[in-house]
Parts: structure tokens; sequence; C-alpha cells
């Protein structure tokens, strides 16, 4: 939060993620639910508290917040 993302960022995340509302943190998805895709680019990159986190980059994946799917994938990476 102390460096946020620049808009280039977000969209090559996005990109990773299968999606701009992918790296919505999830309290944020409602208020945020209404924006567009560019207007939501703009928003993430000039709100990082707004990001889901964390954000785990494994190398070969990239993965979002920390749910059981992504402890699951972790473990399997790791394992």
């Amino acid at each position: 939060m102390k460096q946020p993302l620049s808009e280039a960022e977000v969209r090559s995340l996005a990109a990773r993620l299968g999606g701009v509302r992918e790296l919505i943190a999830p309290k944020r998805k409602a208020e945020l639910g209404s924006l567009g895709e560019e207007e939501l680019v703009r928003h993430l990159a000039a709100n990082p508290q707004h990001v889901r986190r964390p954000l785990i980059d494994t190398g070969s994946q990239l993965l979002a917040g920390f749910t059981a799917d992504v402890r699951a994938a972790l473990e399997k990476q790791l394992g």
C-alpha cells in the first residue's frame, strides 16, 4: 500500500487472475460492482486499500486472497 499499483500493473495482474473484478477486496465488491472495467482499473490504482490481499505470485500462477482454494493451490505447488 505504500507503493500503490499503477494502472498498467492493475491491468497486468487482472489479466493473470481472469479479470479486474478478481482484484477487488471482498468487502468492496458491492460498492464497486457498478464500475466499468476501466473505471475499476483507475479506482484500484488510486485506492490500494480496495485491492484484494494478499497477492501471491508463485512464478507460474497468481493467487489472490487467502481462501481455502488459494491454500489448496499453494499446498499443491509446494508439495
